[in-house]
């Protein structure tokens, strides 16, 4: 059953100026995160991709709580590192999109 929805969207060139300062990086992404997102638009997309899961899951959640990683074919997969967020009845599903010099993402939360 579907419990929630997020949505986000966010404009790469603002998430480009942020990642000019170093420290940014380390803030917004996890350390597994930063090893395989490195450009502009894929950065973004996880910025819009944590905005909308927070959004769904209704918790106040910091940056290195929510973990988004491609999966085998590439697929987003969501972890959250956060005490409240019971993953015994719960999932978040994701998706990420970029059109140009916006990055997207929209998360369902599921009740099991």
């Amino acid at each position: 059953m579907i419990l929630s929805v997020g949505l986000d969207l966010v404009e790469v060139s603002r998430i480009a100026a942020a990642m000019k300062n170093p420290a940014f990086l380390e803030r917004i992404l996890t350390a597994r995160e930063r090893e395989v997102i490195t450009s502009p638009m894929r950065v973004a997309g996880r910025w819009a991709a944590k905005e909308a899961i927070a959004k769904a899951v209704g918790l106040h959640l910091s940056w290195q709580d929510v973990e988004v990683l491609p999966g085998p074919s590439g697929e987003p997969i969501v972890t959250i590192h956060h005490s409240d967020f019971d993953v015994t009845s719960r999932k978040i599903h994701i998706s990420i999109t970029h059109e140009r010099g916006h990055a997207a993402a929209v998360a369902v939360l599921e009740g099991l």
